[in-house]
């Protein structure tokens, strides 16, 4: 991973931090609570943003679809 900058290295870790969390969640037993599912929300869409704004050329392969 050397090749990537520090803002990648931090976009791709708190989209893996997100999905972790979510994958969690979602797999337990118990039922989430709206909070929950907001706070999810939220961090998903955080991340998306700075995923793309990491890796601006996913913006040019989601254009294409």
């Amino acid at each position: 991973m050397s090749n990537l900058t520090a803002e990648q290295v931090d976009a791709l870790t708190h989209a893996w931090l997100d999905l972790s969390a979510t994958n969690e969640m979602l797999s337990g037993d118990d039922p989430i609570d709206r909070r929950a599912w907001e706070e999810i929300a939220e961090a998903t869409k955080d991340s998306v943003k700075e995923i793309e704004t990491a890796f601006p050329f996913l913006l040019e392969i989601e254009d294409d679809n």
